[in-house]
């Protein structure tokens, strides 16, 4: 038997990604992984590859300053990057 949930009988500590969500999407993650610890992470998080990948790409071999510059770290971090291998998704 199938009851019909309402947004007034979600917990408030979920209500948030319901109000976000909707209702049937909402139902969709909780019938996925319900009872489950989901992380979420941080948009910058999701943003580090990104912005290391399009440094890697950019990087011209003198460039070093204007990166660090445009991407808002330092020339040191710059360099940190650049000998990092990259992540493939």
């Amino acid at each position: 038997m199938e009851f019909q949930i309402t947004p007034d009988q979600v917990s408030e500590e979920t209500r948030w990604l319901c109000d976000i969500v909707g209702m049937n999407k909402f139902l969709e993650i909780v019938d996925m992984a319900g009872g489950q610890y989901v992380y979420i992470p941080k948009r910058a998080t999701l943003e580090k590859e990104l912005r290391h990948r399009a440094i890697r790409q950019e990087f011209d071999g003198g460039n070093l300053r204007k990166l660090a510059r445009k991407y808002d770290v330092s020339e040191r971090h710059i360099r940190t990057i650049l000998k990092e291998p990259p992540v493939h998704p």
